[in-house]
């Protein structure tokens, strides 16, 4: 993931983490967590994105284990422990 800025309007951005992938427009942010920006447009928000219990925020993809097809998530908060395993 690479630091970047997407736009949604001349007069507003949303700092994201972009994929470094060639063909992949997936970004995470903070406030909005996984999400494709589209220019002009606001982000399209996944319902079911996993959330820290304590902080609120959108968690990120900490690890991947395909073999036995199981995602870690972490929060976003400095210090914070807050882990979930998806299967």
């Amino acid at each position: 993931m690479e630091a970047c800025i997407a736009p949604y309007s001349p007069d507003y951005s949303v700092d994201f983490f972009r994929c470094t992938e060639k063909f992949c427009g997936r970004c995470f942010g903070e406030r909005v967590g996984y999400v494709n920006p589209k220019r002009d447009l606001p982000p399209e928000i996944t319902p079911n994105q996993p959330r820290c219990d304590m902080h609120g925020r959108p968690m990120f993809i900490l690890s991947l284990d395909r073999q036995q097809n199981r995602v870690t998530y972490a929060c976003t908060e400095p210090g914070c422990a807050q882990r979930l395993l998806k299967t």
